[in-house]
């Protein structure tokens, strides 16, 4: 008679676990709480950080470098090379006759005109080169951002800002947590 007990028992469970209904869609597991990390993961793990940390760093300062050579040329204003300007010496002019006073007026003159010249060629040329450096300089600090972007894209605290986010870069170098 046991026998028969058993049987109805075990179609009582059948059918309870029927009633539940369908299983829910496989979980994802959870991630394996730290104590369960292996030495080798966790050691790689701290490895990784001070190689991201130390990246950051250097690149950040490379970045704060193009900042700074940006700025100087910017605060740069036409400081081309000049040649000293013709001289017109008056008390020497007046020790000449009629004549000579007219032909060394026209001599310096034409010094004068010629040294203009060179002038404005040297202005536009500084001006030319000066706008190549400061496109350079700002394209170097664009890639550089650009980077950094890339490496984390959480570090500044704007999507066209370079300020970095203190929060952000803190956890960044906090490597002696992980190992």
């Amino acid at each position: 008679m046991r026998r028969h007990l058993g049987l109805p028992l075990l179609l009582l469970a059948a059918g309870l676990v029927a009633c539940r209904g369908p299983r829910p869609a496989a979980r994802p597991p959870l991630a394996a709480p730290p104590a369960q990390i292996s030495p080798t993961q966790h050691l790689a793990q701290a490895q990784l950080c001070r190689r991201t940390s130390q990246r950051v760093s250097a690149e950040l300062a490379a970045l704060r470098q193009a900042e700074r050579r940006l700025s100087r040329l910017k605060q740069q204003s036409g400081s081309w090379p000049t040649e000293a300007r013709p001289v017109w010496d008056e008390a020497l002019e007046q020790r000449y006759s009629e004549q000579d006073r007219e032909l060394d007026r026209q001599r310096y003159e034409l010094e004068l005109a010629q040294w203009q010249q060179r002038q404005a060629y040297r202005q536009q040329d500084w001006e030319y080169h000066h706008s190549l450096e400061l496109a350079d300089a700002q394209s170097e600090l664009n890639a550089r951002a650009r980077g950094l972007r890339q490496l984390r894209p959480d570090l500044f605290t704007g999507p066209a800002s370079i300020e970095v986010n203190a929060a952000v870069l803190a956890r960044i170098h906090q490597c002696d947590d992980i190992g």
